[in-house]
């Protein structure tokens, strides 16, 4: 039998267990996303009334330890969304020994309470298309897929 857990909203005291779980999702290294998360709540603060919401979560293990994580964003556009607000599932990640226990599934019920209680009625997200794992975790929670894009990068600094 597997222990219980519990999802909770995120704090900073979080940041390297989420990093360490969310890394391979984000394709990079776990100090480095744990530094980023530290400046994304500090830039999501700044742009003001343009900052879009920011979500959290963990699934905490009764032993204290964070067994999985997930991230959304408020965004004005999705692709393939019909609303203006829509919640945006940035990255999601379970503790490989506990990928079995429900954990991803309630904490993306628990992102879908979150959206209704603000008035969302769209979650969108995305997977690359060479992604399997990530495109069966989507079509088993439900979501189907809206288009296939080009995505493109400019850099604009230094």
């Amino acid at each position: 039998m597997t222990s219980p857990f519990t999802i909770r909203p995120a704090t900073p005291q979080d940041d390297a267990a989420r990093a360490a779980l969310l890394a391979p999702t984000y394709g990079t290294d776990a100090a480095g996303l744990c530094t980023e998360m530290v400046a994304l709540r500090t830039g999501f603060d700044d742009f003001g009334d343009l900052s879009p919401g920011l979500v959290s979560l963990v699934a905490q293990a009764d032993d204290g330890s964070i067994i999985g994580a997930a991230e959304a964003t408020v965004r004005l556009y999705a692709n393939g969304c019909d609303s203006v607000r829509v919640m945006f599932l940035e990255g999601i990640a379970v503790d490989q020994s506990r990928r079995q226990d429900g954990i991803a599934a309630t904490l993306l019920a628990r992102l879908e309470e979150i959206a209704r209680h603000a008035g969302i009625t769209e979650l969108a997200s995305d997977a690359r298309c060479d992604d399997a794992a990530g495109l069966a975790f989507h079509h088993a929670a439900g979501f189907a897929e809206a288009e296939r894009v080009a995505c493109f990068v400019k850099h604009i600094g230094d």
